[in-house]
């Protein structure tokens, strides 16, 4: 994938960006949730599913904030922005790589694959800033395994307390570049053109 979008979903992406640059919240996440929405629609403008997130220390300090990267710069299908925040993260603080009374912070509900990567990584709160219509791993209609639930028991998972604007503009950005993600993994299951 090029990373080409269409030209009505950056021109999207671009006035949902300004109108968060311009959001003047004053909820208790609505800073993180900025930026955790400013990665996804980042992500989205470079061609990937529109999902960012970030990390904050015991303190509330921001370490590290990263987005979906499945396609650009090239394809893996592994890097959703929570894979590649907490792979950062897991690679700069070896051997041990310790996540107990940090918060993940993300733009939208982890799916199931993020949601088992999550629980394994030990992270204290995971927030999200909008759900995920029900599709989500924390909302959806699947339920945990017995062994991943019991790790999961010491861990807070819960939507972010921002602005429900930012939760709109969050799910916005991820529905117009959905569509378009999707109609390239389908790609990748077609038969190469000449066969």
């Amino acid at each position: 994938m090029s990373g080409a979008i269409a030209d009505e979903v950056k021109a999207r992406l671009t006035d949902l960006r300004q109108e968060l640059e311009n959001h003047d919240g004053d909820r208790p996440h609505d800073h993180v949730a900025r930026i955790a929405v400013t990665e996804a629609i980042d992500a989205g403008l470079e061609g990937n599913a529109a999902v960012g997130a970030l990390l904050t220390g015991p303190d509330g300090e921001i370490i590290a904030s990263e987005r979906n990267r499945m396609f650009v710069p090239y394809f893996r299908s592994d890097f959703h922005a929570e894979m590649v925040l907490l792979t950062a993260f897991e690679d700069e603080n070896r051997p041990v790589a310790d996540l107990r009374e940090h918060t993940l912070v993300t733009s939208l509900e982890p799916c199931e694959m993020c949601n088992i990567r999550i629980i394994n990584s030990g992270v204290s709160h995971v927030l999200w800033v909008s759900a995920d219509l029900g599709k989500g791993a924390i909302n959806g209609p699947n339920q945990l395994a017995d062994h991943w639930a019991r790790l999961a028991e010491p861990q807070h998972f819960g939507a972010a307390d921002c602005d429900s604007r930012l939760a709109e503009i969050s799910l916005e950005a991820f529905e117009a570049t959905i569509g378009g993600v999707s109609e390239h993994l389908m790609d990748r299951r077609l038969p190469p053109e000449g066969d």
